[in-house]
């Protein structure tokens, strides 16, 4: 039975993808102006200069409001939206979050340039102390964790409006919490990659499999990349913490059970300890296996003990 949920639950995305191909395109394609631009200009910049790392990772800090606008794009296609328009969904998600995103570009920039000289670093002493692997173990699942954050923070923010703080919280608490959808998604962000770079293997030169990367960047991967994550994890962001009720377990027919039967069904079932309900509302507790929004566990203590 979860198999079939499960397939049927990626037919629906991929039918989703192909039923919108015309707005992912365009929403591509603002993306990837700004992207080759940046690119271009760093380019040109190492050429005149001796090449140093943290030009290299000014992109994340640029691209960032773009990518929110693209996130957006996505984001709302892969929740099921109908008729998303490209260009203005895009639009508005880089204005509606252009302060948020300027920062989280800055925080992943610097978090990125840590990642990479934390990973370099214990590599290289780890060939001279064997002991210095543990440091470079410790590194690689910091860097995996950046990784979902980096999934994670520009989903919360085109969806959710709440404080600055409350993004990186959740994101980071989603990041350990939703670990195999976290591995699921950067598992096929990796096919994709791996995808596009075959194109130098099948292609007979350098210059053809250049412009078809070319293209396929201009037109669809960015947008493919972003759908994918976001259709892996936007279930998670709506039933954790976008409050719709979804956070309760209900039974096998929930239209026969009134609201607050379900409340007392799930209270039966895992009690709530008063202690964590103390704290800001918009924090995730785990709760009944899962992280669960404190408002959403306040909401229901208070409507069993009424």
């Amino acid at each position: 039975m979860t198999k079939r949920k499960n397939k049927g639950k990626y037919a629906g995305a991929f039918k989703r993808y192909t039923q919108s191909l015309p707005a992912l395109v365009m929403a591509n394609i603002l993306f990837a102006v700004p992207l080759f631009i940046f690119f271009a200009l760093i380019v040109l910049v190492e050429n005149l200069a001796t090449p140093i790392v943290p030009i290299r990772f000014l992109p994340i800090f640029l691209l960032m409001p773009f990518y929110c606008g693209l996130c957006k794009v996505t984001k709302d296609i892969a929740s099921g939206k109908e008729n998303v328009q490209g260009a203005r969904t895009f639009f508005k998600g880089l204005k509606d979050n252009f302060k948020f995103s300027v920062l989280h570009g800055l925080i992943f920039y610097i978090v990125a340039m840590i990642d990479f000289f934390s990973l370099v670093f214990y590599y290289q002493a780890g060939r001279t102390n064997g002991f210095m692997y543990i440091g470079f173990g410790l590194a690689v699942a910091i860097t995996i964790v950046s990784v979902f954050c980096l999934f994670y923070v520009p989903l919360i923010t085109v969806t959710l409006d709440i404080p600055f703080r409350y993004v990186y919280k959740n994101s980071l608490l989603m990041s350990i919490g939703e670990l195999p959808k976290n591995f699921i998604a950067l598992i096929a962000c990796v096919a994709c990659v791996a995808i596009v770079t075959t194109l130098f293997t099948f292609t007979g030169n350098y210059i053809g499999a250049y412009v078809s990367i070319i293209i396929l960047m201009l037109f669809i991967v960015p947008a493919t990349l972003s759908y994918v994550i976001n259709a892996i994890l936007y279930p998670s962001i709506d039933s954790v913490l976008i409050e719709k009720g979804d956070n309760i377990k209900s039974e096998p027919d929930p239209d026969k059970m009134s609201r607050e039967d379900m409340l007392k069904k799930q209270f039966e079932e895992n009690p709530i300890d008063p202690s964590i309900l103390e704290g800001d509302e918009n924090e995730l507790v785990f709760y009944g296996g899962k992280m669960v929004k404190r408002s959403s566990l306040i909401e229901i203590y208070k409507s069993i003990n009424e």
